[in-house]
This record gives structure tokens, C-alpha cells and sequence, in this order.
């Protein structure tokens, strides 16, 4: 999990280095899935990221494109691996090589190196996969919270 969340937090602050723009959020409730859209190959393609102190909203970063400031792209077969590339061309990062991932529900876990990454899947369909991950912690009284929403489409 401390490597997801490493890179997580690199590219989050590629991500906010690149722009200060925000915009309404129209994420689509997910619907009823009767076929498994996971399955297949997926990349990047756009990034949302809220950060709240003590419950307020201190920034907000929604639908931001990474272009070829990232390459994060997933492969998910049915043997339940999961092949990954991870790169931040700019940081010198990148990381590549295959997990396993469960998914209950909504619920996706990714386990990389036996680190395991939890993700709510807000949509996934034919064409779109998002994945969302909350990380909150307490520092000097003060509680930190990070929302951040991957946005893959198809590749």
C-alpha cells in the first residue's frame, strides 16, 4: 500500500503543479453492472483530487487532464492479475510488473508487491473505469483528508 499511496501522492503533485482550475464535477452514478467491464486494458486519462483540514475544503482539483505528464495504465485479466504501469516521466519514476486485484461490489483491491490498495469504483462501463481512494490522518489535532478519483478510459 505505501508504494500505491507513494505514487499516488507523486502524481498528485504533478498533477497540482500543472494547474489550479476546478470544474463542476459530473461523475455519473454508477449503474447495476451486468457484465464484467473490468476485464481489458485501461489508461489514465483524467484526475480529481479534494483535500479537506478539520472537514473544510482547502483545495479542489477536479477533472484534470495528465496528458503525457503520466502514464498509469492497468491491465486486469481473469485469472484476477493485474499487469501495471506506473511513470512520471518528469520525476524519473517508473514501475511496472503484475499484482492480483479482488473486487466485492464496489470494492477493488489491488495488491501490488503484497501491499494491498483499496478503491471504490464510482463508474465502470464499456468505456470508463473510475477509482477512488480516501486517506485520512491526525497531525498536531488537526485531521487531514485526501479524496482523490482516477479517471481510465478503454485503451
Amino acid at each position: 500500500m505505501k508504494k500505491i499511496t507513494t505514487i499516488l501522492f507523486a502524481t498528485t503533485i504533478t498533477l497540482l503543479s500543472l494547474t489550479a482550475c476546478s470544474s463542476d464535477d459530473n461523475t455519473p452514478t454508477p449503474e447495476p453492472q451486468t457484465e464484467n467491464h473490468l476485464l481489458g486494458m485501461w489508461k489514465l486519462n483524467t484526475m480529481s483530487l479534494t483535500s479537506y483540514e478539520n472537514g473544510e475544503v482547502v483545495n479542489e482539483q477536479t477533472d484534470v487532464p495528465v496528458g503525457s505528464q503520466i502514464t498509469w495504465e492497468y491491465e486486469f485479466k481473469a485469472d484476477n492479475t493485474v499487469e501495471y504501469l506506473m511513470a512520471i516521466p518528469a520525476a524519473e519514476i517508473e514501475e511496472q510488473g503484475t499484482g492480483t486485484y479482488s473486487k466485492n461490489g464496489t470494492t477493488l483491491t489491488i495488491t501490488i508487491d503484497d501491499e494491498p490498495g483499496v478503491f471504490e469504483i464510482t463508474n465502470n462501463d464499456a468505456d470508463n473505469l473510475h477509482l477512488k481512494t480516501t486517506e485520512e490522518e491526525v497531525e498536531d489535532g488537526i485531521t487531514y483528508k485526501t479524496e482523490i478519483e482516477q479517471k481510465f478510459i478503454r485503451k
